[in-house]
């Protein structure tokens, strides 16, 4: 049976549970620890972390508090569709678009039972291991830092890549139709030289490709005619086209094979973002 007294506290400094077994809490002059059995070491504590609303500033942080204070992105989804828990255990995710009990910009980590969304005043600041695509777009390995419901890019990225040509690859083979980057040509970018790479020749003499960034509208970049897939060579296009607002977006090929059973390229797309 067990036994309950209404207690104010003890005269001790020690409170020990479990007999002469148990952990042991210690008034160490004004400051509360736990230490083990026999008072030699410290003991384990184990608690809630802090919670997603109603916070303080004197709030106790858990592992995965501290786990999560600069997340490494490993996985990404879309709240419509979030992977199974489980599926990326011990890792933490990002939700790109919102959609079902998920808002874009929530962190989550899988435990293996369940996806935790992690409370937005611990998880503020995060790295991405691969470029995001959606209502929130993050770039490869940058560092970002969430001011109130935007995330920020501080690390790698536009800051650092002003002045300096950068490029995109596309692969592409007989079997596509359209194919699209991840990465995403800015808004005041340049376009200034797109290489066609034909590594194997189509065996239908018709195929052709053509290159846009894909935007609200698109810009071609290069035109069907401006290089022959029957033909195993480097094709490359200079040139001194902008984009804007209107035709920001990633780099798609839209590939037209015809009848080819053989064919495979790479196009690479090489912009600037030049200083003022």
């Amino acid at each position: 049976m067990a036994w309950y007294e209404k207690l104010r506290g003890i005269i001790g400094n020690l409170f020990q549970f479990d007999g002469q077994d148990g952990p042991q809490l210690k008034n160490n002059s004004g400051v509360i620890e736990a230490r083990d059995n026999t008072d030699a070491a410290m003991a384990l504590m184990r608690g809630a972390g802090i919670p997603a609303s109603g916070s303080t500033l004197d709030d106790l942080p858990d592992l995965l508090d501290l786990r999560g204070r600069v997340v490494d992105v490993e996985f990404s989804f879309d709240g419509a569709s979030p992977p199974s828990a489980g599926a990326n255990t011990d890792k933490f995710g990002f939700c790109h678009t919102s959609g079902g009990s998920y808002t874009a910009g929530d962190i989550v980590y899988d435990t293996g039972a369940a996806l935790v969304v992690m409370p937005s005043n611990v998880a503020t600041h995060l790295t991405s291991r691969a470029a995001v695509s959606g209502t929130i777009s993050l770039i490869a390995n940058g560092l970002y830092a969430r001011q109130g419901a935007t995330w920020t890019l501080k690390g790698d990225g536009t800051p650092t890549q002003l002045g300096h040509e950068l490029a995109i690859a596309v692969d592409y083979d007989f079997n596509d139709s359209s194919v699209s980057s991840t990465t995403e040509i800015p808004d005041g970018a340049i376009v200034t030289r797109v290489t066609n790479s034909v590594q194997t020749a189509f065996n239908d003499n018709s195929a052709t490709v053509q290159v846009d960034v894909d935007g609200g509208s698109d810009e071609t970049v290069m035109a069907t005619t401006d290089s022959k897939l029957k033909a195993a060579n480097e094709y490359s296009v200079p040139q001194h086209t902008p984009i804007t607002s209107s035709t920001t977006g990633p780099v798609t090929l839209t590939v037209t094979p015809g009848t080819s059973t053989t064919g495979a390229g790479q196009v690479i797309v090489h912009y600037v973002t030049p200083l003022a």
